[in-house]
Formats: C-alpha cells, structure tokens, sequence
C-alpha cells in the first residue's frame, strides 16, 4: 500500500521528466538535422517516414509520451552526430575521436592563451603605473631645479658682488647642470611615452598608455 501511494506521489514529478526530455531530444533532432543542412523533407524519406510530418511531431515535441529508441539510432547514423548529443547528455554533437580530440585541445589553447593575455595586460598595468610614478618624479625635479634656478638668479641680482665670490660661479654651473639634466630627463619620458604609444597601437593596448 505504501509503495502504491509512493508511486502516485512520484508520477506527477515522472511525467515531467519525461516530457522534458521528449521536448530536449526534438530540439537535439532538429539541431541535428540543421546541421546536415537537411529539410524535414528529406530527412524524414531517410530515417524511413513516408512524410515528414511524424519527424515534425518529435522535433517539436507534440507527442511528450515517448520517442522510438529506433528512431534515435537512426537519426544518430542519418546525422552523424552521437546518441549523447540528441539525448542531451553531451553538447559534443561528433562523433568523430580526433575531432572531439582537436577540439578539447583547441579549448586549451585559447584558455591558456586568455590566461597569457591577462597575465601580459597585468604586467603592462604595472608598468604604467610605474612610469607614471617615474614621470610625476621627473616633473617634481624640474619644477624644484626651475625654483633653484630663479632663486639663484633673485640672489645674484641682489647680491652683484655674488659672481666675485668664492665658489660662486661653481654653484651656478651646478644648478644649470642640474636644470638641463630634469629638461633632459624629462624630453626622454616624453620620447618613451610616444614610443609606447606607437607600440600599443600594434598590440591593441594603446588605452594603456594614452
């Protein structure tokens, strides 16, 4: 008695498991048929229907009972595709070993190469960020070697006897040497910028250095 009521109780939940997979291999039967670039038509004349209109019915799922396991052998051999794929067991719908070989490693390359890719953007990141830091550095150099400079010359205007003093000349050939090397520092950030610019361009990574 309790089986009975056990069985009641799991019909409901039986009957749509069932109806969804009718309804997942007409899908997969039409899928396949596409894919041979057949028309209902002619598939039906080789999977041994008179008409098409009994393969309409399982494509479509109309009948959500069952399908003829008959049927599904066929279309597999009619399609070349593997049983899997029409039970929707398998989204690999050949059947061919080296084929599903060719593609399992064709899936890898790309992986790894988006791995590449992302780890290659990474590196480039730092690299900006690190030029950025070096290219703020330079400007602070310059704008402290151009505030030296001016000092240097307010102090010589007041002080005219400045030239005449020991060392004197020694310092302003040393702030002048220093102002040239941040002008010089900075002329070759900006040469590196444009460099990176045109090499992004070729690499598609032109916003990284923009």
């Amino acid at each position: 008695m309790e089986e009975d009521m056990a069985e009641k109780k799991s019909a409901p939940g039986t009957r749509q498991e069932q109806a969804a997979a009718v309804k997942t291999i007409g899908a997969r039967m039409r899928q396949a048929r596409e894919l041979c670039n057949l028309s209902q038509s002619a598939a039906a004349r080789r999977l041994g229907y008179a008409n098409p209109s009994k393969l309409s019915k399982v494509e479509l799922a109309t009948d959500t009972n069952s399908v003829p396991l008959w049927l599904i052998v066929r279309s597999a051999k009619v399609y070349e595709v593997s049983i899997d794929f029409l039970f929707g067991a398998s989204d690999d719908w050949e059947t061919d070993a080296r084929m599903t070989m060719e593609r399992s490693v064709s899936a890898w390359l790309f992986e790894a190469m988006e791995k590449a890719r992302l780890r290659d953007m990474g590196v480039l990141r730092r690299l900006h960020d690190k030029v950025s830091a070096m290219e703020d550095g330079i400007g602070s150099m310059l704008s402290a070697s151009h505030d030296v400079s001016a000092a240097l010359d307010r102090f010589a205007e007041v002080n005219p006897e400045f030239q005449d003093m020991r060392t004197g000349s020694r310092l302003v050939g040393a702030v002048e040497r220093a102002s040239d090397a941040a002008r010089n520092a900075q002329a070759k950030m900006t040469r590196f910028r444009v460099e990176c610019s045109m090499a992004a361009a070729d690499t598609s990574q032109l916003a990284l250095f923009v």
